[in-house]
């Protein structure tokens, strides 16, 4: 079954997200591929980009139950383009969080995901994190923190910033962000959510199960 079918997508107030929208789509299904290679593959992956207020961050989350570990508790991954890697493990139910912290095996942002599949095979496994030092970037990280630059001046109406060639009508990737914000119509935590956005300001959120969310697509056992 192709991934873009076993993947849930999560929705920000007010957007509309499928596959090709997100930027970092191909680091998504890379990651799921790899899993799914390695035979440990999530019982969930959900993906979307966070709103303005938190800097329009892309994200996914790699959830297997009870059933995929042995019994012996749960495991999530947690990725933002900002952060990169955390784990968390998590009792006989997802909302019964143990332990939420950094994945200290990663150097990078954006490892590759055949090292990612390696620290989640130990983790599904061992319910610990092994004792690796990972460096390797992926070959594609680049690509993805270009598409997800371009995402965010798209939501303010600009060029993409590849888009810098004389006469083209674009602006230089070293250009900054003019912000137009009209004290009389917008509130102050909209103007400090355009600002955070404009400077690529993210605080990372409390983690959650996205109370009143849509139910995680589960893979078919078969």
């Amino acid at each position: 079954m192709p991934a873009e079918a076993k993947l849930m997508l999560l929705n920000p107030p007010g957007w509309s997200v499928d596959p090709g929208d997100l930027p970092h789509w191909p680091y998504v299904k890379a990651v799921d591929d790899a899993l799914a290679e390695r035979g440990i593959p999530p019982g969930s992956v959900r993906a979307s980009y966070s709103g303005r207020d938190q800097g329009l961050t892309p994200y996914m989350w790699l959830t297997w139950d009870v059933s995929r570990t042995g019994g012996r508790g749960g495991i999530r991954l947690h990725w933002t383009e900002r952060q990169g890697w955390y784990y968390a493990l998590i009792g006989m139910s997802p909302q019964d969080v143990l332990l939420y912290a950094v994945l200290p095996t990663f150097r990078t942002f954006i490892p590759a995901p055949r090292d990612l599949a390696d620290v989640a095979e130990h983790l599904v496994h061992t319910m610990r994190v092994p004792d690796v030092d990972h460096r390797t970037e992926w070959d594609s990280a680049g690509e993805v923190r270009a598409a997800t630059r371009d995402f965010r001046r798209s939501v303010f109406g600009l060029a993409s910033a590849s888009c810098h060639e004389p006469g083209a009508g674009g602006v230089s990737q070293d250009s900054g962000v003019q912000l137009v914000i009209d004290t009389q119509i917008d509130t102050y935590d909209e103007a400090v959510a355009a600002v955070r956005t404009a400077f690529g300001l993210n605080f990372p959120s409390v983690p959650r199960d996205w109370p009143g969310g849509p139910p995680a697509a589960s893979r078919p056992t078969s």
